[in-house]
């Protein structure tokens, strides 16, 4: 049985929308930033699995911000694909 979607649902996929939308125009503007952003974010993840007693939801955190990271990079692959012109050609 599916679980409900409820407005805390909506709130955080408004959330991670908004994201999304926010680094990539930032990435626009600043070229590499999020490659930058995501390298930082899988070296902190890695260093932090070194620790002692780490608290469980630490992983989760790095694997959701990295997923977050990679998803707002997708655009490049998507722009990249289109032809300059914006038609597509047969």
């Amino acid at each position: 049985m599916a679980r409900e979607f409820t407005s805390a649902d909506a709130k955080a996929h408004a959330c991670s929308y908004l994201l999304l939308c926010l680094l990539q125009r930032m990435d626009q503007n600043e070229p590499g930033l999020i490659d930058e952003l995501l390298a930082g974010a899988k070296g902190d993840f890695e260093a932090s699995r070194q620790q002692p007693n780490l608290p469980t939801p630490v992983p989760m955190i790095y694997q959701e911000a990295i997923a977050i990271l990679e998803r707002a990079n997708a655009y490049k692959l998507n722009a990249s694909s289109r032809p300059e012109d914006g038609v597509t050609h047969p």
